[in-house]
């Protein structure tokens, strides 16, 4: 079965999330601390992964950058969300090599979640 990995520090943000991606029956882990996220993607690789900019010690843009120029993860498809962003920060970002496969602005609802899960997973998935 497909799953997602959270890559969040808060924990109601990340219960909200995984919530979401159970009425599309993708289940998800939740992970605060990057390095052990990364590691986990490396061991067993995620159907998607949802990251938050904002993280404590390091910043998300940082760490898609890292999954990104791995070749195992590097085509994993990667939500990108923040509270704290200009949408022109992430348009720049999304002009990169090492760019999400979509961004989100939080708060968001369901709806824009699964839009963007949808686009970025096939109908299998």
């Amino acid at each position: 079965m497909s799953s997602a990995l959270i890559i969040e520090a808060d924990p109601r943000l990340a219960i909200r999330l995984a919530t979401i991606l159970a009425a599309r029956s993708l289940p998800a882990a939740v992970l605060a601390d990057p390095d052990r996220a990364l590691a986990r993607v490396r061991a067993e690789p995620p159907a998607l992964v949802l990251l938050r900019v904002e993280l404590p010690g390091t910043s998300g843009f940082a760490v898609c950058n890292r999954l990104r120029r791995d070749d195992d993860a590097r085509a994993i498809p990667l939500i990108l969300y923040a509270s704290d962003v200009a949408p022109e920060v992430f348009d720049g970002h999304s002009k990169l090599r090492t760019r999400a496969s979509a961004y989100l602005h939080v708060p968001f609802d369901s709806a824009r979640v699964l839009a963007a899960v949808a686009a970025c997973l096939p109908a299998s998935a």
